[in-house]
């Protein structure tokens, strides 16, 4: 089981914090997690106190240890090209100084001007940080017009040795948690195909081909009951619903920071 730390988006943990989460899970459990907005979206990556505080938040998250997936770096819409590019050139070039060599990084790009930028997917490659491929609804939202890896082939990049997919959706949509309230099944064939064939590229190059799937409920309306489809169509076993957990949290009133669950 994997899930996306949403929490730490809003603010840097807590060394205490992250200790609590690993405490609360069993240890077949992975995270990921953001990097908090205030380095992202506040400074843009910019100046030395966003990089000190990124530093900071590396040092507290990898507390984790190898139940850390990987550290999204989420770029709102207001980060651009090219008047940010200077920015991540230097985050990307300050992480292997700042972080273990076995971290994995992904960037998530929600403005437009990234998909045209010249050398940017080349830079992402040389710092082995994943460009993450995204499945949001269209609409108003500036990060709407980010094309699909499964619709345009200028939106499938390959960064990284690992891989990173965030099945949005539409906020919008009425979900009740428990149903499949649109149909995604088409769409999902064709992240499978997608995956399977990036997987297989990667194993012939000696690689693992790890991927991260993760799924928002407002994706289809159940972000478990997409998960186990998406499981299947990639021959592994579906999601048992209402099976007994082999696991029990400890007595505790503090929450486990839930948001993004995937695989």
């Amino acid at each position: 089981p994997l899930v996306e730390i949403d929490r730490t988006f809003y603010g840097p943990p807590r060394a205490s914090e992250v200790d609590r989460w690993i405490s609360q899970t069993p240890d077949t459990f992975r995270f990921t997690a953001k990097v908090p907005r205030q380095i992202t979206h506040d400074a843009r990556l910019q100046g030395p106190d966003a990089l000190r505080q990124l530093e900071d938040f590396l040092k507290t998250i990898t507390r984790l240890g190898d139940r850390l997936g990987a550290v999204v770096l989420q770029l709102g819409p207001g980060f651009q090209f090219p008047r940010d590019a200077d920015g991540l050139s230097r985050a990307l070039q300050l992480l292997p100084t700042i972080s273990p060599p076995s971290l994995r990084v992904a960037v998530e790009f929600r403005h437009p001007s990234w998909i045209e930028a010249p050398d940017v997917e080349a830079r992402l490659r040389e710092a082995r940080v994943a460009w993450i491929w995204n499945d949001w609804e269209p609409g108003p939202n500036p990060w709407a017009a980010m094309p699909r890896a499964i619709d345009e082939p200028r939106a499938f990049r390959e960064t990284a040795d690992f891989a990173y997919l965030r099945l949005t959706g539409d906020h919008d949509i009425t979900i009740d948690y428990q149903t499949i309230t649109i149909d995604r099944g088409a769409d999902l064939r064709r992240w499978a195909e997608l995956i399977s064939k990036w997987r297989e590229n990667q194993m012939k190059n000696g690689r693992t081909g790890d991927v991260f799937v993760l799924l928002n409920n407002h994706y289809s309306g159940s972000s478990p009951r997409s998960a186990s489809a998406l499981r299947q169509l990639l021959d592994l076993p579906p999601v048992q619903f209402g099976a007994e957990p082999e696991w029990s949290p400890p007595t505790s009133s503090a929450s486990l920071p839930m948001r993004l669950p995937g695989f």
